[in-house]
């Protein structure tokens, strides 16, 4: 699961899927936006009540809750480049009371009407390499982050090294048709490695102030039951064309696939799919 990026195709899943993106992701963005935010290197760049942080591809704005948490008058922009994910943050917004927030639909690979060096932090959640469409993309958004981040600023960037439910979702297509190649998302083996993040840092003007650290995330839920029906959410793109009879094998089947598979555990009253993460923390 990602924040939306440029991707036009990205962006239109997101869009539609605004509503009940954090079912689907069952916590597994969230749970490594918690270790990146309370990571030593980015503790070393406190957030103060004068900082400006951009929640970059922000989604339904799962990063500005934790931020939001921590220091409740800070100054944030969330953007993102679907609407619907906007419209839910500004739902989110309201609903919880969060003053000093402002939200924009933008590309995150030109962040127009963004002012160079202007923000003390940028962060952006799964919101590098979901984009698969442009597959320059990565580095303008990298570029772009490095713009609009100030002198003795951080910037926090997530991206996945295994996803590991995809193998449940791939096996699950291959039980209800053997002989057609199940559906993949067309991300290069290489956005999967921690030193091809660090180079994207590197090269967006970042140089040597760069560190990536492996994190283990994890996708969950309170029953197995549960986790699947989360999962599901995804069934017009991995399961698009299916008829009605074969949707409805599939939460069976997929159930037995996730136990399964060897990154699948049980912890006290919840059930969940480990997930290993790159994160990268570059500064200015």
């Amino acid at each position: 699961m990602a924040s939306t990026t440029a991707s036009t195709g990205s962006s239109s899943f997101h869009n539609t899927h605004s509503n009940n993106y954090e079912k689907m992701a069952s916590n597994c963005t969230l749970s490594v936006a918690k270790i990146a935010l309370t990571d030593p290197i980015f503790n070393s760049f406190p957030i103060t009540p004068s900082s400006y942080i951009l929640d970059n591809a922000c989604g339904t704005g799962i990063v500005t809750s934790l931020i939001k948490s921590r220091q409740p008058n800070v100054r944030v922009l969330g953007a993102d480049l679907a609407p619907g994910m906007i419209e839910t943050y500004k739902e989110k917004t309201a609903r919880q009371g969060w003053e000093n927030v402002e939200s924009k639909v933008v590309d995150s690979r030109k962040l127009e009407g963004v002012e160079d060096g202007v923000f003390s932090h940028v962060v952006t959640n799964f919101g590098l390499t979901s984009g698969t469409e442009d597959k320059e993309s990565t580095q303008k958004i990298a570029k772009e982050i490095w713009r609009v981040l100030g002198d003795g600023g951080v910037a926090v960037v997530t991206t996945w090294a295994e996803r590991n439910f995809t193998d449940a979702l791939a096996a699950a297509a291959l039980s209800i048709r053997p002989t057609e190649k199940p559906f993949a998302w067309d991300i290069p083996d290489e956005w999967a490695r921690g030193s091809w993040l660090m180079k994207q840092l590197e090269d967006a003007g970042f140089g040597n102030c760069v560190t990536v650290k492996r994190v283990e995330g994890r996708m969950e839920a309170a029953s197995l039951e549960e986790l699947v029906d989360n999962m599901m959410g995804v069934k017009d793109v991995f399961y698009k064309g299916y008829s009605e009879e074969e949707v409805s094998r599939l939460p069976a089947v997929l159930k037995e696939k996730v136990r399964n598979l060897k990154a699948y555990d049980e912890i006290e009253e919840s059930v969940g799919i480990k997930m290993v993460a790159w994160v990268g923390f570059a500064w200015k």
